[in-house]
């Protein structure tokens, strides 16, 4: 990963025989350096990286660097697969109304400064990609708004699709192309972008490269499939010796019997909302839409003996879960979160390996699973819905659209029979 720092250039003096002060980038042993608008002879240089006895003006300038290393901090983090341009692109945040990446970016930078932060990944993540497939097949960094038109998406969608997103030095040895489902989601804000456009004037709807007879953002088709009864049951009876391998383990089977819920959800749960038998928490995917949705999960002896094993008691930390720092930044806490969860996925691609489950097994398939067990057992779309905090129904009913091998079997017998 690429890493930052301040730089003082000693190479050459300005008139006032100061030495420019400049942000350094390192990746894979390469450095690049980005000019501030400050300069300090030795002294004063070390006097503000020490920060001790600094006045008025040296406090202002180190503030100022402090923003500037910040910025760069987040760029690193963000970028999916680090490069300079790209980098370079974002920090500098040069902007040009008719460069659709550039419009792009801005949203995204509003998103991140409004702490939606996963959003705003997405959208910094589907300019870049836009940017790579126009560096390769129309040799330029920029993309005019008018250019953006059905014919363009169409060929976007295709090289992306047979593009390998590995694009450092392992890329031979390892290849992974952009799925339909990741795209979508990348056209989807590209799409919010245009509407937008056409919205402010600065787009007439004719030009519009979206919908019906234009462009049509594809869906996946690959069913969710739930984990049959068994597999569960394999994997609540699964032996770990890896205290992480545990830990995964006992998160996705207490997402499974929690309502299916989400690890975000899981991970920000308080010992506050537990309230006798049960714990009642609100989705924080739907908080804004649905902020009165209160979801109950009561506290079956499953549920209790995972709060038992992994529960932590910190003074100052209302946490269930030791995985957010209590009163972290929205950021931080979406970073841990992240991590968290990227660890509990690649022990449970483990796990599944050892038991022979063939699905590539995510968190994910906690939330599915549950919802196909519930529709099996009786329960309505609707009460479904509910127990699982879906916002919209069709949500619910994409979850359980595809029956499960134990139920195929006895249809089929039930025909022969």
């Amino acid at each position: 990963m690429a890493n930052c720092n301040l730089y003082h250039d000693k190479r050459r003096s300005k008139k006032n025989d100061l030495y420019p002060i400049k942000i350094r980038i390192t990746h894979e042993r390469k450095s690049k350096f980005f000019e501030t608008v400050f300069s300090a002879d030795e002294p004063e240089y070390a006097k503000i990286l020490s920060g001790l006895r600094l006045d008025a003006e040296q406090k202002k300038t180190k503030s100022k660097l402090n923003e500037l290393l910040k910025k760069a901090n987040d760029i690193i983090e963000d970028l999916e697969v680090f490069n300079f341009e790209t980098f370079t692109t974002r920090f500098k945040n040069t902007g040009d109304r008719n460069n659709l990446l550039d419009i792009i970016r801005e949203k995204a930078t509003s998103l991140k400064e409004e702490e939606n932060f996963a959003n705003s990944r997405l959208y910094f993540q589907s300019a870049d990609l836009i940017e790579r497939f126009n560096v390769e097949q129309k040799k330029s960094k920029s993309l005019f708004v008018r250019d953006l038109t059905p014919d363009y998406l169409k060929a976007f969608q295709k090289w992306a699709t047979g593009t390998n997103y590995i694009i450092d030095k392992n890329k031979d040895k390892l290849i992974k192309t952009y799925s339909v489902t990741t795209l979508n989601m990348y056209l989807t804000r590209i799409k919010a972008v245009v509407n937008s456009l056409v919205e402010r004037g600065e787009l007439h709807i004719s030009k519009n490269p979206f919908g019906k007879g234009k462009y049509i953002i594809p869906k996946s088709r690959s069913a969710k499939r739930p984990l049959e009864h068994a597999e569960i049951m394999s994997i609540v009876n699964y032996q770990c010796a890896d205290a992480n391998e545990i830990f995964a383990r006992d998160m996705f089977i207490f997402s499974y019997v929690a309502n299916g819920m989400n690890f975000y959800d899981i991970f920000k749960l308080k010992w506050s909302d537990i309230k006798g038998d049960a714990f009642y928490f609100i989705r924080q995917k739907t908080s804004t839409k649905l902020p009165d949705k209160q979801i109950r999960v009561f506290l079956n002896p499953k549920i209790q003996s995972v709060i038992d094993a992994h529960g932590s008691r910190k003074l100052g930390n209302n946490y269930i879960f030791n995985v957010v720092p209590w009163g972290a930044t929205k950021d931080v806490e979406q970073r841990k979160i992240r991590s968290s969860i990227s660890t509990v996925n690649m022990k449970l691609k483990k796990i599944a390996t050892s038991l022979g489950i063939t699905s590539d097994i995510s968190t994910y398939f906690a939330r599915h699973t549950f919802a196909t067990m519930m529709h099996d057992l009786g329960a309505s779309i609707n009460t479904i819905r509910d127990v699982i905090g879906h916002e919209d129904i069709k949500s619910t009913q994409s979850y359980i659209g595809s029956e499960r091998t134990e139920k195929l079997r006895e249809f089929q017998e039930k025909l022969i029979n």
